[in-house]
């Protein structure tokens, strides 16, 4: 997530919509209004495959020419044989939906987690009030997932092993290729699956179709495979879904015994700092003179759930964890120009700050944690004294394609694509992975009993592992 500047240009704000508020938003929106259309109606429509592929033609296009990391992952063979693939497929008549998926399977195809398609409003508030859908929320944790509450006749907990003809795990890994990440980020399909805008009632929907019923398997309280048949639900009759908390406060530090200090940052955004009225520059500032006022010795950051901000941000905090000069991005480029150091701050050598903190530092991470917030991680994994905690970050270990954006709204089946427009590359050295987040030096996954009962397992690792130091 970035809102950067250079020369005359400002790029519009990057945010991660939440498929939670999303549904909040229409259900609120579609209580004071008449549906647009209804289901059968708009899922019955066809739209002729001329009218796909002129779509489609364009979505290819307007990616070619504008997407600068379009090549950051895919050679131009593969990319070519992922456009083909996915246009062989338009020789028939399809419903919104159907192409929707298919534009997502390409997206996802891209493997960058700043691009991303949209169906239209209209559909969604109508998808939200009169579609049936799966009706458990379920949480994956590896190859398996389980409820996250009592529902439908099965325990919170419940481990389920296959749904309909599918699998658990194998039903993942497909549901994996329609959700966006940079490379093969793990950490970030996960948190899209369980908590972010693509959660499986809505995926199950565009993937598989509208069903009336589902055939479920699951592992019963004496470890042995049961089955049960559930109808559908509309979404307002679904039990547990989440719901959003508004955010009162992004920044904090607090103390633990043993000279341990706790620092969550939450966002790198200004214009979401704005709204809480915090100043990261103010807060950074404050925060790490007291550290070095109280002789804190050991600090724990949380950045987990960050999903980035403005570049400079996630600059300073690395100016605070180093006492040398450091390069923060390597380049960055579009497709048609390559920036210089006059065109960008973070191109040129950064200074350490004068209250730079010199002991051991744990960086909590999630899947969450992307765009600006791994390139802050990207820099730090390069100090001896930082050490990671938590899960895969979304976003990729050698930067990411974001920053300035196009909006595509395609003309026949109005499905709105972000293209965004510039390539970082952070000034990090090559790991084992070239197509990965940042892999955690500690790998902490909550399970589902942590999930549910709220244990912050991560946290108490990180105090576990400081105070043995």
């Amino acid at each position: 997530m970035k809102k950067l500047k250079t020369g005359p240009i400002a790029a519009p704000a990057y945010y991660c919509l939440n498929f939670w508020k999303i549904l909040a938003a229409l259900v609120l929106v579609s209580t004071l209004s008449i549906n647009l259309f209804a289901q059968t109606a708009s899922e019955s429509k066809l739209i002729a495959p001329g009218l796909l592929r002129q779509d489609f033609k364009i979505l290819k296009d307007s990616l070619q020419k504008l997407h600068a990391g379009l090549n950051t992952y895919k050679t131009k063979e593969q990319m070519a044989e992922l456009f083909n693939n996915c246009e062989a497929k338009l020789n028939a008549p399809m419903t919104l939906t159907k192409f929707y998926s298919l534009v997502r399977y390409l997206v996802s195809g891209i493997e960058d987690g700043h691009t991303s398609a949209f169906l239209p409003p209209d559909f969604n508030r109508n998808l939200i009030n009169n579609v049936k859908l799966f009706p458990l929320i379920v949480r994956f944790i590896g190859s398996k997932a389980y409820t996250t509450c009592d529902s439908e006749g099965l325990a919170a907990g419940t481990e389920i092993t296959a749904i309909d003809a599918h699998p658990i795990n194998q039903l993942r890994k497909e549901l994996f290729t329609y959700i966006q990440s940079d490379g093969q980020s793990q950490g970030g399909k996960y948190a899209e699956l369980n908590n972010g805008d693509s959660p499986l009632l809505y995926l199950y929907y565009l993937v598989y179709g509208e069903k009336s019923a589902f055939d479920i398997w699951f592992k019963a309280a004496d470890g042995k495979i049961e089955n049960t048949h559930i109808d559908a639900k509309q979404f307002k009759d679904i039990a547990c879904h989440p719901t959003p908390v508004p955010v009162t406060q992004y920044l904090k530090l607090a103390y633990q015994p043993g000279d341990v200090a706790i620092m969550t940052i939450k966002s790198f955004f200004n214009e979401k700092l704005d709204i809480t009225r915090e100043n990261l520059t103010d807060f950074l500032q404050k925060s790490f003179k007291e550290l070095d006022e109280k002789h804190i010795k050991k600090l724990i950051i949380d950045l987990r759930d960050n999903t980035g901000g403005n570049d400079g941000n996630g600059a300073l905090l690395i100016s605070y964890l180093t006492a040398k000069p450091f390069r923060y991005y390597s380049s960055i480029e579009t497709t048609t120009r390559k920036f210089e150091t006059k065109d960008h701050d973070q191109l040129a050598i950064q200074q350490p700050h004068e209250d730079n903190f010199k002991g051991p530092v744990f960086l909590l991470i999630n899947g969450k944690s992307f765009s600006a917030t791994t390139d802050v991680c990207g820099i730090a994994r390069q100090f001896a004294n930082v050490k990671f905690i938590g899960e895969e970050t979304g976003g990729g270990y050698y930067g990411n394609t974001s920053g300035a954006r196009t909006t595509l709204y395609l003309p026949n089946t109005q499905i709105k694509v972000n293209i965004p427009l510039w390539k970082y590359n952070t000034a990090v050295k090559p790991l084992k992975y070239r197509d990965r987040g940042i892999i955690p030096d500690y790998p902490v996954t909550p399970t589902i009993t942590d999930y549910i009962e709220h244990k912050d397992v991560q946290m108490d690792y990180a105090l576990k592992l400081l105070k043995q130091d």
